[in-house]
């Protein structure tokens, strides 16, 4: 299997033990999964029992060990993360890592790209909106290479906020981009950043992972009416 290509891409997250069995099953509202290991291990999953679900997948895995400081579960210690990235790697066809840890997972970075997994890094804004200043300087760090997205997301207050991001897609047309909203108007915002070509729609499959996230099922149908 390899990560989806598809304009947009639908990834259903899963946060709960019950939601690893979705991994196994042959249809879903989704054209991938993530899963989310930071929000596993804080309910205390073994880690064996992750690995056997992911040995079980049908379709297409999205690994994400989130830091606290963009929305995870887990206080991390940077080897532990690392080794545990290492480890689940191979039974998954990306994996999301945040520009903030790039440095310190870069040995991560390299094994998936030598192995050909699609990296997806990412950049969050959890509890106001990101400013300008923010959005340049991650922009700033991003290097477009093959089988790599820019995944930037941040509340969404105002009409501004969403014309932030939205500029984004408009101005770098060429960029493997995916830019969403989160809150209270992450739904709507994520349906006019799909139009305008941001490569990724995140919709939950079992528990909402983020603020205002919608569920797979409800993205799944604006992914229908958004596809270009």
């Amino acid at each position: 299997m390899t990560f989806p290509t598809t304009l947009p891409t639908v990834l259903g997250t899963v946060i709960t033990p019950a939601g690893l069995r979705r991994l196994a099953r042959k249809t879903l509202p989704a054209d991938a999964v993530e899963i989310r290991v930071d929000a596993f291990l804080a309910q205390k999953v073994p880690v064996e029992k992750i690995e056997a679900a992911l040995k079980t997948r049908k379709h297409p895995v999205l690994l994400t060990l989130r830091i606290p400081a963009e929305g995870g579960r887990r206080a991390w210690k940077p080897a532990e993360r690392r080794a545990l990235a290492l480890r689940l790697l191979p039974h998954a066809e990306a994996i999301d890592i945040e520009l903030a840890s790039a440095r310190a997972l870069a040995p991560v970075i390299a094994e998936a790209r030598r192995t050909g997994k699609t990296v997806i890094l990412s950049a969050h804004a959890i509890k106001r909106p990101a400013t300008a200043a923010q959005i340049a300087r991650w922009t700033a760090q991003f290097d477009p290479r093959p089988r790599t997205i820019l995944k930037i997301a941040t509340q969404i207050k105002s009409w501004r906020d969403l014309q932030q991001l939205a500029a984004l897609l408009v101005n770098h047309p060429d960029w493997p981009l995916a830019v969403m909203g989160l809150g209270p108007h992450a739904a709507q915002s994520r349906h006019v950043l799909a139009a305008l070509g941001s490569r990724l729609l995140y919709g939950y499959l079992d528990r909402p992972a983020a603020p205002g996230q919608p569920s797979a099922t409800e993205v799944k149908k604006m992914a229908g009416k958004v596809s270009l």
